[in-house]
C-alpha cells in the first residue's frame, strides 16, 4: 500500500497519542501536529478507507490491527534514525536529534524509510532483507 509522507505523520502521531493515553481524539491530532481539525477529518477518511484507523462514536480514533503494526513500524524506524544521527557529530540536543530525525523521515521516499524500518539495531540499511 503506498502511502504519502503526510499518511506516514498521521499514522506515527496517532501512535504516539494511542501510547501515551486510552483514546485519541481528532482535537489531539491536530494540536500535535499544528493543523486544523477539518484536514485531520480528511486525513481521517483516507487512513479509513485505507483501512488503518477507525473513528468511534464521539470523535475517538482508534488504529485498526494494520494501522498500528505500521505505526509501531514507523516508530521503530524513526528512533533508529534518532540513534543514527549522533555519529554525524552534528552537536544536537536530544530535542534536536528527534526533530531532525522527524524531519529527515518525512523527506524520505517511503521505499527508503521502509528500507530502513527492516533493518535490525545496528544493521547496516544495506544488508536489510527485501
Amino acid at each position: 500500500m503506498e502511502l504519502s509522507r503526510a499518511h506516514l505523520r498521521y499514522l506515527l502521531t496517532i501512535g504516539q497519542l494511542a501510547r501515551e493515553g486510552p483514546s485519541v481524539s481528532s482535537v489531539q491530532v491536530a494540536r500535535a501536529l499544528r493543523v486544523s481539525r477539518p484536514s485531520v477529518a480528511r486525513m481521517l477518511d483516507v487512513l479509513a478507507e485505507k483501512e488503518l484507523v477507525t473513528r468511534e462514536h464521539y470523535g475517538k480514533i482508534q488504529l485498526t490491527e494494520t494501522g498500528a503494526a505500521l505505526a509501531r513500524e514507523l516508530a521503530a524506524g524513526l528512533r533508529d534514525l534518532e540513534r543514527r544521527l549522533p555519529a554525524l557529530e552534528l552537536d544536537l540536543s536530544p530535542e534536536e536529534t528527534a526533530a531532525a530525525a522527524g524531519a529527515l523521515a518525512a523527506a524520505l521516499p517511503e521505499r527508503c524509510f521502509r528500507r530502513l524500518c527492516t533493518a535490525g539495531p545496528g544493521e547496516a540499511v544495506g544488508s536489510a532483507k527485501p
